[in-house]
């Protein structure tokens, strides 16, 4: 019945290469992180650098050495079970400041060379508001978001001790499915959901579905088979 019901929930959404600029002013954007404005669709990489520039080599470590079975909570479980996991891994004990120093001063190169072209075409050509809204906790992306892209962040965020001054682990919600939905329309209340939304994955389709336009950053290996 599960299997049944999501089923039913999926949707079909045109690859981001069908966007034609030229068919109406777009000014809004909301889009995924991961797999939509850059290439990668993992972002165990940057989680990686995080426990280990912020952390220790025991913690890289650690995180190496779980991440067969956070694959396996992602495909099995769910999504957002195993980026609880891999938050609490990467983050729990962490000072608040070693965090935002690895933010400032490590994550944004590697995530600028990382950067999607067509997608970014697309999300830089609304210039009146960009929002990105992603699993990935905003500590961690929010540097590289407003700086780099130009644009607010929605991320998951993260819980701490009550002196502020380390992570427990734990995170309030995960940004997946409805939970990014709710987040989109937070921000927009009040006037027009987004002119565009951009996404790559399952997961990405209730926000997306809310926008006016919306489309898919496939794989452009795939794209053809997925289309056909």
């Amino acid at each position: 019945m599960a299997a049944a019901a999501a089923a039913g929930r999926r949707r079909f959404f045109p690859p981001v290469t069908a966007y034609d600029a030229a068919a109406g002013a777009r000014r809004t954007v909301a889009a995924d992180l991961d797999g939509t404005l850059l290439v990668s669709s993992s972002a165990f990489p940057y989680y990686f650098l995080v426990a280990l520039e912020a952390g220790s080599y025991l913690r890289a470590l650690a995180l190496l050495l779980a991440a067969p079975w956070l694959l396996a909570l992602y495909v099995g479980v769910s999504e957002a079970a195993a980026i609880a996991l891999l938050v609490f891994i990467t983050f729990a004990g962490l000072r608040v400041r070693d965090v935002e120093a690895v933010a400032r001063a490590v994550l944004p190169r590697h995530y600028a060379a990382g950067v999607r072209a067509d997608t970014w075409a697309v999300f830089h050509g609304c210039a009146e508001r960009r929002v990105v809204v992603t699993a990935s906790p905003a500590v961690m992306v929010g540097e590289f978001v407003r700086e780099f892209l130009g644009a607010e962040v929605a991320g998951t965020e993260l819980e701490t001790f009550a002196s502020g001054k380390r992570f427990t682990g734990r995170i309030k919600a995960v940004l997946v499915g409805e939970k990014k939905r709710e987040v989109v329309e937070r921000l927009f209340a009040g006037g027009d959901m987004p002119d565009v939304g951009l996404g790559d994955r399952e997961s990405d389709h209730d926000f997306m579905a809310i926008c006016k336009v919306h489309f898919m950053a496939y794989d452009p290996k795939l794209e053809i088979f997925i289309i056909s």
